[in-house]
């Protein structure tokens, strides 16, 4: 197995958001060095459900469009894997029984489900040294635990130097100019 250096780690930040009342739904990526420059910004096109697909899929809806239709086909786009995923969306998570990269939520430690635990899903408490940023949860899909000893190392470098949530917040802002700009679609 070769081992990465520090300028050879890529984080990939995953997001979706859901526009319209929720009528339409796109994700995003950003493919960051572990200084979070962005490197590469992706995103899908709308995903807007039928009447007869939500009755259809039920629950598992918002789970396969984040898997399926955005997350799957956001990596396939890769020139190559990237070190870490990096979601938000407890359900992203899941997009690590699809691809072979490391695949972590992160969350504030009052927003974690109390279902996690029960699930057999790990977590763990991440701080920042600098003290700059508030401490986070790093939560691994129950099926992939190993995950967070192949993450935590990588993303507590990162988060001593810089807040590992506001990425997701530069992929929000893009998401929203993306679908003002009806990016994708038919004008």
């Amino acid at each position: 197995m070769a081992v990465e250096t520090q300028a050879s780690l890529e984080l990939l930040f995953l997001l979706s958001r859901k526009f319209e009342s929720e009528k339409a739904i796109r994700g995003a990526i950003l493919l960051t060095d572990t200084d979070t420059k962005p490197i590469e910004f992706r995103c899908t096109n709308s995903v807007r459900p039928s009447s007869l697909q939500t009755v259809l899929y039920g629950q598992m809806l918002q789970r396969h469009i984040l898997i399926e239709l955005i997350g799957v086909p956001l990596m396939n786009s890769l020139r190559r894997p990237p070190s870490v995923v990096v979601v938000q969306d407890a359900e992203s998570i899941w997009l690590r029984s699809r691809i072979a990269s490391p695949v972590v939520q992160l969350t504030k430690e009052s927003d974690i489900p109390t279902h996690v635990n029960g699930d057999g899903g790990r977590t763990v408490l991440l701080s920042s040294n600098s003290g700059k940023f508030d401490p986070i949860v790093l939560v691994a899909h129950k099926d992939f635990a190993t995950d967070i000893e192949a993450a935590a190392p990588i993303l507590s470098q990162v988060f001593n130097r810089f807040d590992l949530m506001e990425p997701f917040q530069r992929i929000f802002t893009a998401l929203e100019q993306v679908h003002q700009q009806k990016v994708g679609e038919d004008k």
